[in-house]
């Protein structure tokens, strides 16, 4: 009888890792990339939910990304590229 609810204890406690992960872990509210301006490299924040997209920017902190993605298509969006080392 203690073995089982041991077991079963083991068990619990297992799903509620897994859960726990799945919850605060795994999904994430931002993605993060890169973009270029004016040969510069910024870390950019996309928030997942809402699509609004962030640069960190020196001495500013995180400052929101201006630009209609709709209207250039080369403006002000990430890349999964690195940038060229000169």
């Amino acid at each position: 009888m203690y073995r089982l609810w041991i077991e079963r204890l083991w068990r619990f406690m297992l799903a509620l890792i897994v859960i726990a992960f799945a919850l605060w872990v795994w999904p994430t509210r931002f993605r993060y990339d890169h973009i270029f301006d004016d040969g510069n490299t910024y870390p950019v924040r996309i928030d997942r939910f809402s699509g609004d997209s962030d640069m960190l920017v020196p001495d500013e902190g995180w400052v929101p990304v201006e630009g209609d993605s709709k209207g250039n298509p080369n403006d002000n969006q990430t890349t999964g590229h690195r940038a060229p080392r000169s």
